[in-house]
Protein backbone atom coordinates (compact mmCIF):
# COMPACT_ATOMS: atom_id res chain seq x y z
CA UNK A 1 0.00 0.00 0.00
CA UNK A 2 2.96 2.43 0.63
CA UNK A 3 1.22 4.47 2.44
CA UNK A 4 1.39 6.50 5.48
CA UNK A 5 -1.75 5.66 7.02
CA UNK A 6 -0.47 1.75 7.92
CA UNK A 7 -0.68 1.98 11.51
CA UNK A 8 -4.56 3.51 11.41
CA UNK A 9 -7.26 1.46 12.63
CA UNK A 10 -8.74 1.48 9.20
CA UNK A 11 -5.72 0.17 7.36
CA UNK A 12 -5.39 -3.11 7.97
CA UNK A 13 -9.20 -3.62 6.64
CA UNK A 14 -8.37 -1.75 3.89
CA UNK A 15 -5.18 -4.13 3.26
CA UNK A 16 -7.60 -7.37 3.24
CA UNK A 17 -9.71 -6.28 1.36
CA UNK A 18 -7.47 -5.19 -1.50
CA UNK A 19 -5.12 -8.08 -0.95
CA UNK A 20 -8.74 -10.33 -0.83
CA UNK A 21 -9.31 -8.98 -4.59
CA UNK A 22 -5.74 -9.81 -5.91
CA UNK A 23 -5.70 -13.15 -4.38
CA UNK A 24 -9.03 -13.70 -6.22
CA UNK A 25 -7.49 -12.57 -9.17
CA UNK A 26 -5.19 -14.94 -10.02
CA UNK A 27 -7.78 -17.93 -9.87
CA UNK A 28 -8.21 -20.14 -12.45
CA UNK A 29 -8.81 -23.33 -13.70
CA UNK A 30 -7.80 -26.00 -10.38
CA UNK A 31 -6.85 -23.17 -8.44
CA UNK A 32 -4.37 -20.23 -7.30
CA UNK A 33 -1.68 -19.14 -9.80
CA UNK A 34 1.57 -17.18 -9.77
CA UNK A 35 5.10 -17.75 -9.55
CA UNK A 36 6.97 -17.98 -6.60
CA UNK A 37 10.21 -16.55 -4.83
CA UNK A 38 10.58 -18.94 -2.13
CA UNK A 39 13.61 -19.59 0.66
CA UNK A 40 15.61 -21.96 -1.07
CA UNK A 41 14.71 -20.37 -4.97
CA UNK A 42 12.77 -19.55 -6.95
CA UNK A 43 9.73 -21.02 -9.78
CA UNK A 44 9.30 -18.59 -12.02
CA UNK A 45 8.86 -20.47 -15.51
CA UNK A 46 5.93 -22.88 -14.09
CA UNK A 47 3.64 -20.62 -12.55
CA UNK A 48 0.22 -22.72 -12.46
CA UNK A 49 -2.19 -23.51 -9.76
CA UNK A 50 -0.13 -24.95 -6.61
CA UNK A 51 -0.96 -26.92 -3.93
CA UNK A 52 1.35 -25.95 -1.36
CA UNK A 53 0.68 -23.92 1.66
CA UNK A 54 -0.91 -20.92 -0.02
CA UNK A 55 -4.42 -23.00 0.61
CA UNK A 56 -3.34 -23.31 4.22
CA UNK A 57 -3.45 -19.58 4.34
CA UNK A 58 -6.78 -19.32 2.19
CA UNK A 59 -8.72 -21.73 4.42
CA UNK A 60 -7.02 -20.37 7.26
CA UNK A 61 -8.69 -16.93 6.32
CA UNK A 62 -11.91 -17.86 5.15
CA UNK A 63 -12.61 -19.42 7.92
CA UNK A 64 -11.74 -16.16 9.98
CA UNK A 65 -13.82 -14.11 6.99
CA UNK A 66 -16.72 -16.30 7.31
CA UNK A 67 -16.55 -16.60 11.61
CA UNK A 68 -16.60 -12.39 11.38
CA UNK A 69 -19.32 -11.81 8.27
CA UNK A 70 -21.35 -14.80 8.60
CA UNK A 71 -20.84 -13.74 4.53
CA UNK A 72 -21.65 -17.27 2.69
CA UNK A 73 -19.37 -16.46 -0.22
CA UNK A 74 -16.47 -17.85 2.04
CA UNK A 75 -17.81 -21.14 3.02
CA UNK A 76 -18.55 -21.42 -0.88
CA UNK A 77 -14.88 -20.82 -1.46
CA UNK A 78 -14.10 -23.45 1.19
CA UNK A 79 -16.11 -25.90 -0.68
CA UNK A 80 -14.71 -25.16 -3.72
CA UNK A 81 -11.22 -25.75 -2.55
CA UNK A 82 -11.97 -29.47 -1.36
CA UNK A 83 -13.03 -30.00 -4.53
CA UNK A 84 -9.80 -28.33 -6.25
CA UNK A 85 -7.75 -30.75 -3.85
CA UNK A 86 -9.47 -33.73 -4.66
CA UNK A 87 -8.67 -33.13 -7.86
CA UNK A 88 -4.94 -32.77 -7.66
CA UNK A 89 -4.31 -35.87 -5.25
CA UNK A 90 -2.26 -38.43 -7.03
CA UNK A 91 -3.09 -42.46 -6.11
CA UNK A 92 -0.12 -42.55 -3.79
CA UNK A 93 -2.02 -39.69 -1.19
CA UNK A 94 0.32 -37.31 -2.60
CA UNK A 95 -0.84 -33.92 -3.88
CA UNK A 96 0.93 -32.13 -7.50
CA UNK A 97 2.41 -29.00 -7.55
CA UNK A 98 3.29 -29.21 -4.00
CA UNK A 99 6.58 -28.75 -3.75
CA UNK A 100 6.21 -24.26 -3.72
CA UNK A 101 9.94 -22.68 -5.30
CA UNK A 102 10.61 -26.49 -6.59
CA UNK A 103 7.07 -26.57 -8.37
CA UNK A 104 6.40 -28.50 -10.75
CA UNK A 105 6.68 -31.30 -8.37
CA UNK A 106 4.87 -33.58 -5.61
CA UNK A 107 5.15 -34.74 -2.28
CA UNK A 108 5.98 -30.92 -0.97
CA UNK A 109 6.79 -30.94 2.78
CA UNK A 110 6.09 -29.42 5.09
CA UNK A 111 3.41 -27.70 2.39
CA UNK A 112 1.41 -30.95 2.25
CA UNK A 113 0.24 -31.83 5.67
CA UNK A 114 0.54 -28.31 6.80
CA UNK A 115 -2.58 -27.79 3.78
CA UNK A 116 -4.25 -30.88 5.27
CA UNK A 117 -4.48 -29.74 8.98
CA UNK A 118 -6.10 -26.68 7.29
CA UNK A 119 -8.50 -28.34 5.47
CA UNK A 120 -9.54 -30.24 8.48
CA UNK A 121 -9.59 -27.07 10.47
CA UNK A 122 -11.58 -25.82 7.84
CA UNK A 123 -14.27 -29.38 7.09
CA UNK A 124 -14.74 -29.08 10.84
CA UNK A 125 -15.97 -25.01 10.49
CA UNK A 126 -18.51 -26.33 7.63
CA UNK A 127 -19.75 -28.65 10.07
CA UNK A 128 -20.48 -26.20 12.35
CA UNK A 129 -21.75 -24.18 9.99
CA UNK A 130 -24.04 -26.35 8.62
CA UNK A 131 -22.65 -27.37 5.61
CA UNK A 132 -22.25 -30.73 3.58
CA UNK A 133 -18.52 -31.81 2.48
CA UNK A 134 -18.19 -32.13 -1.27
CA UNK A 135 -18.21 -35.70 -2.10
CA UNK A 136 -15.10 -37.31 -2.05
CA UNK A 137 -13.88 -35.17 0.40
CA UNK A 138 -13.70 -38.12 3.10
CA UNK A 139 -11.59 -40.09 0.89
CA UNK A 140 -9.18 -37.88 -0.13
CA UNK A 141 -8.46 -37.27 3.33
CA UNK A 142 -8.24 -41.07 4.04
CA UNK A 143 -5.77 -41.47 1.09
CA UNK A 144 -3.66 -38.62 2.46
CA UNK A 145 -3.43 -39.89 6.03
CA UNK A 146 -3.32 -43.95 5.21
CA UNK A 147 -1.22 -43.93 2.18
CA UNK A 148 1.44 -40.81 2.26
CA UNK A 149 1.57 -40.48 5.99
CA UNK A 150 1.47 -43.95 7.46
CA UNK A 151 2.37 -46.29 4.71
CA UNK A 152 5.09 -44.20 2.82
CA UNK A 153 6.23 -41.77 5.45
CA UNK A 154 6.30 -43.40 9.05
CA UNK A 155 9.86 -44.13 10.07
CA UNK A 156 9.97 -47.62 12.37
CA UNK A 157 13.60 -46.99 13.04
CA UNK A 158 12.91 -43.65 14.44
CA UNK A 159 9.22 -43.58 15.17
CA UNK A 160 8.86 -40.34 13.72
CA UNK A 161 7.91 -39.03 9.94
CA UNK A 162 10.49 -38.99 6.91
CA UNK A 163 9.95 -36.01 4.49
CA UNK A 164 9.61 -37.96 1.23
CA UNK A 165 10.44 -42.09 1.08
CA UNK A 166 14.31 -41.30 -0.27
CA UNK A 167 14.87 -39.70 3.28
CA UNK A 168 18.18 -41.11 5.11
CA UNK A 169 16.69 -43.24 7.90
CA UNK A 170 18.16 -41.25 10.57
CA UNK A 171 16.78 -37.61 9.36
CA UNK A 172 13.68 -36.24 10.08
CA UNK A 173 12.30 -32.59 9.58
CA UNK A 174 10.24 -30.74 12.73
CA UNK A 175 8.35 -28.31 11.02
CA UNK A 176 7.49 -30.79 8.74
CA UNK A 177 6.40 -33.08 11.45
CA UNK A 178 4.48 -30.83 13.39
CA UNK A 179 2.34 -30.09 10.86
CA UNK A 180 1.74 -33.83 10.49
CA UNK A 181 0.79 -33.94 14.18
CA UNK A 182 -1.53 -31.59 13.60
CA UNK A 183 -2.98 -33.34 11.07
CA UNK A 184 -3.34 -36.68 12.75
CA UNK A 185 -5.27 -34.83 15.97
CA UNK A 186 -7.52 -33.06 13.32
CA UNK A 187 -8.08 -36.53 11.81
CA UNK A 188 -8.36 -38.41 14.61
CA UNK A 189 -10.94 -35.72 16.09
CA UNK A 190 -12.79 -35.76 13.45
CA UNK A 191 -13.41 -39.19 12.22
CA UNK A 192 -13.71 -40.59 15.93
CA UNK A 193 -10.35 -42.75 15.50
CA UNK A 194 -8.14 -40.95 17.44
CA UNK A 195 -6.73 -44.10 19.71
CA UNK A 196 -5.62 -45.47 16.62
CA UNK A 197 -3.01 -42.91 15.80
CA UNK A 198 -1.88 -42.63 19.35
CA UNK A 199 1.68 -44.52 18.72
CA UNK A 200 2.16 -42.55 15.77
CA UNK A 201 1.56 -39.05 18.06
CA UNK A 202 3.42 -40.28 20.40
CA UNK A 203 6.78 -41.09 18.40
CA UNK A 204 6.34 -37.88 16.85
CA UNK A 205 5.80 -35.79 20.02
CA UNK A 206 9.29 -37.50 21.20
CA UNK A 207 10.89 -36.36 17.99
CA UNK A 208 10.04 -32.99 18.33
CA UNK A 209 11.50 -32.58 21.96
CA UNK A 210 14.58 -34.53 21.24
CA UNK A 211 15.39 -31.99 18.25
CA UNK A 212 14.66 -28.65 19.97
CA UNK A 213 17.78 -26.54 21.21
CA UNK A 214 18.66 -26.96 25.24
CA UNK A 215 20.78 -23.93 25.43
CA UNK A 216 23.04 -21.11 23.39
CA UNK A 217 22.10 -18.76 20.93
CA UNK A 218 19.68 -21.17 19.67
CA UNK A 219 18.06 -22.00 22.75
CA UNK A 220 14.33 -23.10 22.57
CA UNK A 221 14.11 -23.68 18.21
CA UNK A 222 13.68 -26.13 16.09
CA UNK A 223 16.06 -26.59 13.20
CA UNK A 224 14.58 -27.31 9.94
CA UNK A 225 16.43 -30.86 9.92
CA UNK A 226 17.25 -33.28 12.84
CA UNK A 227 20.78 -33.58 11.96
CA UNK A 228 21.47 -29.45 11.88
CA UNK A 229 22.86 -28.59 15.20
CA UNK A 230 23.93 -25.13 13.70
CA UNK A 231 21.18 -23.14 12.77
CA UNK A 232 17.16 -22.51 12.65
CA UNK A 233 14.85 -21.03 10.86
CA UNK A 234 12.78 -18.47 12.85
CA UNK A 235 9.54 -19.14 10.57
CA UNK A 236 9.98 -22.17 10.07
CA UNK A 237 11.08 -22.92 13.59
CA UNK A 238 7.46 -20.99 14.77
CA UNK A 239 5.17 -23.51 12.60
CA UNK A 240 5.88 -25.96 15.14
CA UNK A 241 4.41 -23.82 17.60
CA UNK A 242 0.35 -25.26 17.19
CA UNK A 243 1.64 -28.81 17.52
CA UNK A 244 3.43 -28.77 20.80
CA UNK A 245 0.47 -26.59 22.01
CA UNK A 246 -2.03 -29.61 20.91
CA UNK A 247 0.46 -32.09 22.59
CA UNK A 248 0.36 -30.60 25.71
CA UNK A 249 -3.56 -30.18 25.44
CA UNK A 250 -4.32 -33.68 24.48
CA UNK A 251 -1.52 -35.20 27.07
CA UNK A 252 -1.56 -32.77 29.94
CA UNK A 253 2.11 -33.57 29.40
CA UNK A 254 3.69 -30.35 31.31
CA UNK A 255 7.11 -31.24 28.54
CA UNK A 256 5.31 -29.63 25.86
CA UNK A 257 4.29 -26.52 27.55
CA UNK A 258 7.29 -25.70 28.37
CA UNK A 259 8.76 -26.66 24.99
CA UNK A 260 6.64 -24.34 23.61
CA UNK A 261 7.55 -21.73 25.90
CA UNK A 262 10.99 -22.33 24.92
CA UNK A 263 10.26 -21.76 21.22
CA UNK A 264 8.22 -19.27 21.33
CA UNK A 265 11.02 -16.85 23.09
CA UNK A 266 13.44 -17.96 20.57
CA UNK A 267 10.67 -16.90 17.40
CA UNK A 268 10.40 -13.99 19.23
CA UNK A 269 13.98 -12.70 18.94
CA UNK A 270 13.58 -13.43 15.41
CA UNK A 271 11.52 -10.24 14.72
CA UNK A 272 13.46 -7.22 14.00
CA UNK A 273 12.95 -3.74 15.93
CA UNK A 274 12.38 -2.41 12.29
CA UNK A 275 9.86 -4.92 11.23
CA UNK A 276 10.56 -8.34 9.55
CA UNK A 277 11.78 -11.43 10.61
CA UNK A 278 15.08 -12.66 10.84
CA UNK A 279 16.14 -15.25 7.59
CA UNK A 280 18.12 -17.45 9.52
CA UNK A 281 19.99 -17.79 12.78
CA UNK A 282 23.11 -19.84 14.18
CA UNK A 283 25.05 -21.24 16.93
CA UNK A 284 28.01 -19.78 16.23
CA UNK A 285 27.63 -16.50 14.32
CA UNK A 286 24.98 -13.56 14.39
CA UNK A 287 21.56 -13.96 12.78
CA UNK A 288 21.24 -13.74 8.48
CA UNK A 289 18.83 -11.24 8.97
CA UNK A 290 18.30 -10.45 5.39
CA UNK A 291 16.09 -11.27 3.37
CA UNK A 292 13.03 -10.59 5.56
CA UNK A 293 10.13 -12.05 3.91
CA UNK A 294 6.76 -10.71 4.35
CA UNK A 295 5.01 -13.97 4.13
CA UNK A 296 7.41 -15.47 6.67
CA UNK A 297 6.87 -12.76 8.82
CA UNK A 298 3.16 -12.93 8.64
CA UNK A 299 3.23 -16.69 9.15
CA UNK A 300 5.05 -16.68 11.78
CA UNK A 301 2.79 -14.39 14.00
CA UNK A 302 -0.27 -16.28 12.79
CA UNK A 303 1.75 -19.59 13.98
CA UNK A 304 1.64 -17.29 17.52
CA UNK A 305 -1.46 -16.64 17.44
CA UNK A 306 -3.05 -19.70 16.78
CA UNK A 307 -0.90 -21.08 19.80
CA UNK A 308 -2.22 -18.51 21.88
CA UNK A 309 1.50 -16.56 22.15
CA UNK A 310 1.12 -13.67 20.62
CA UNK A 311 1.05 -10.42 22.14
CA UNK A 312 -0.30 -6.64 21.43
CA UNK A 313 3.27 -4.96 21.33
CA UNK A 314 4.77 -7.33 18.72
CA UNK A 315 1.29 -7.13 16.42
CA UNK A 316 1.81 -3.23 16.41
CA UNK A 317 5.57 -3.30 15.75
CA UNK A 318 5.27 -5.89 12.79
CA UNK A 319 1.94 -4.44 11.20
CA UNK A 320 2.81 -1.16 9.93
CA UNK A 321 6.15 -3.20 8.76
CA UNK A 322 3.82 -5.26 6.68
CA UNK A 323 1.22 -2.93 5.56
CA UNK A 324 3.93 -0.89 4.11
CA UNK A 325 4.78 -3.50 1.36
CA UNK A 326 1.56 -3.65 -0.12
CA UNK A 327 1.12 -2.75 -3.40
CA UNK A 328 -1.80 -0.56 -5.40
CA UNK A 329 -2.98 -3.66 -6.84
CA UNK A 330 -3.70 -5.37 -3.26
CA UNK A 331 -0.80 -7.74 -3.50
CA UNK A 332 2.73 -7.66 -1.91
CA UNK A 333 6.21 -7.49 -2.18
CA UNK A 334 8.00 -10.91 -1.50
CA UNK A 335 11.13 -9.57 0.91
CA UNK A 336 13.21 -6.44 1.69
CA UNK A 337 16.90 -6.86 1.62
CA UNK A 338 17.43 -9.74 -1.90
CA UNK A 339 21.39 -8.93 -3.05
CA UNK A 340 22.74 -6.29 -1.20
CA UNK A 341 21.16 -7.21 2.33
CA UNK A 342 19.89 -4.05 4.70
CA UNK A 343 19.68 -1.95 4.45
CA UNK A 344 17.76 -2.28 1.54
CA UNK A 345 19.17 -0.84 -2.00
CA UNK A 346 17.52 1.62 -3.85
CA UNK A 347 16.03 0.32 -6.58
CA UNK A 348 14.90 -3.44 -4.83
CA UNK A 349 16.46 -7.01 -6.08
CA UNK A 350 13.67 -8.06 -8.39
CA UNK A 351 13.07 -10.90 -5.74
CA UNK A 352 12.29 -7.92 -3.16
CA UNK A 353 9.61 -6.81 -5.56
CA UNK A 354 7.75 -9.73 -6.69
CA UNK A 355 4.49 -10.79 -5.35
CA UNK A 356 4.51 -14.18 -4.62
CA UNK A 357 0.91 -15.81 -4.04
CA UNK A 358 1.89 -18.32 -1.53
CA UNK A 359 3.35 -15.22 0.95
CA UNK A 360 0.89 -13.49 0.25
CA UNK A 361 -1.58 -16.03 1.49
CA UNK A 362 0.36 -15.93 4.67
CA UNK A 363 -0.44 -12.10 5.22
CA UNK A 364 -4.02 -12.98 4.47
CA UNK A 365 -4.95 -15.48 7.16
CA UNK A 366 -3.26 -12.94 9.73
CA UNK A 367 -5.10 -10.14 8.69
CA UNK A 368 -8.59 -11.94 8.00
CA UNK A 369 -7.83 -13.35 11.85
CA UNK A 370 -7.37 -9.94 13.34
CA UNK A 371 -10.02 -7.79 11.48
CA UNK A 372 -13.67 -7.95 12.47
CA UNK A 373 -14.77 -5.01 10.07
CA UNK A 374 -15.85 -6.55 6.61
CA UNK A 375 -14.10 -4.61 3.95
CA UNK A 376 -15.36 -5.87 0.36
CA UNK A 377 -12.81 -7.48 -2.03
CA UNK A 378 -12.03 -4.38 -3.67
CA UNK A 379 -10.66 -6.15 -6.96
CA UNK A 380 -8.79 -3.78 -9.40
CA UNK A 381 -10.24 -3.98 -12.61
CA UNK A 382 -7.32 -1.69 -14.38
CA UNK A 383 -4.41 0.49 -13.14
CA UNK A 384 -0.65 -0.84 -13.08
CA UNK A 385 2.29 -1.07 -10.84
CA UNK A 386 5.97 -0.55 -12.10
CA UNK A 387 8.85 0.09 -10.48
CA UNK A 388 13.07 -0.26 -10.96
CA UNK A 389 14.16 -3.29 -9.87
CA UNK A 390 17.71 -4.31 -9.89
CA UNK A 391 18.72 -7.87 -12.01
CA UNK A 392 21.68 -9.19 -11.88
CA UNK A 393 23.36 -5.99 -10.88
CA UNK A 394 21.47 -4.03 -13.69
CA UNK A 395 18.32 -1.81 -13.69
CA UNK A 396 15.40 -2.68 -14.90
CA UNK A 397 11.57 -2.01 -15.33
CA UNK A 398 8.90 -4.46 -13.10
CA UNK A 399 5.36 -4.23 -14.17
CA UNK A 400 2.15 -5.58 -13.10
CA UNK A 401 -1.39 -4.97 -14.13
CA UNK A 402 -4.52 -6.73 -14.12
CA UNK A 403 -3.38 -9.32 -16.78
CA UNK A 404 0.44 -9.33 -17.05
CA UNK A 405 3.89 -9.25 -14.83
CA UNK A 406 6.58 -8.31 -16.70
CA UNK A 407 10.14 -7.39 -16.14
CA UNK A 408 12.00 -5.59 -18.89
CA UNK A 409 16.20 -4.56 -18.98
CA UNK A 410 15.59 -1.55 -21.38
CA UNK A 411 13.85 -2.86 -24.46
CA UNK A 412 14.01 -6.26 -23.61
CA UNK A 413 11.77 -8.60 -21.82
CA UNK A 414 13.38 -10.75 -19.23
CA UNK A 415 9.85 -12.19 -18.05
CA UNK A 416 6.59 -11.87 -19.11
CA UNK A 417 3.96 -13.97 -16.96
CA UNK A 418 0.12 -13.55 -18.12
CA UNK A 419 -1.86 -13.99 -15.14
CA UNK A 420 -3.24 -17.68 -14.75
CA UNK A 421 -1.30 -18.90 -17.57
CA UNK A 422 -0.02 -21.93 -16.64
CA UNK A 423 4.07 -20.84 -18.30
CA UNK A 424 5.54 -17.79 -18.77
CA UNK A 425 6.32 -16.49 -22.12
CA UNK A 426 9.80 -15.40 -20.93
CA UNK A 427 11.85 -16.25 -18.70
CA UNK A 428 15.58 -15.05 -18.57
CA UNK A 429 16.26 -14.29 -15.17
Amino acid sequence: MKSSDSNTSNAPAAALGALDGWLESLRGEGGYYGPVVGLRGTAMAWCGPAHDWRWEGLLDGWVSRHRHTADPRFLDRIERALRDLQGAQLADGSFRNSCFEQNPMEGGMPHEPAVMAAVLRASRYLREAGRTWPEGSEAMLERFVEERLIKSLWNKTLRTFNNWLQSDFDVYAPPAVAAIVETLFAYGELTGTAERWTPYLAGAAESLLKSQFRDGPLAGALPVSSTDRASASPYLAARCLPALMLLHHGTGDRRFAEASDRLADFVKRGFQTAGGIACMAFAGRPQRVAPLFAGATAGAMWALCRAGRMDEALWITQLGWLLALQTELGGFDTAVGFGAGLPPRDPPDWRDALPAYGWAAHVYALLAHRVTATPPCQRKESGVVRRDVMVRGRRAVMSEDVETITIRDRAEPLYVWRKRAVWSEVCLL
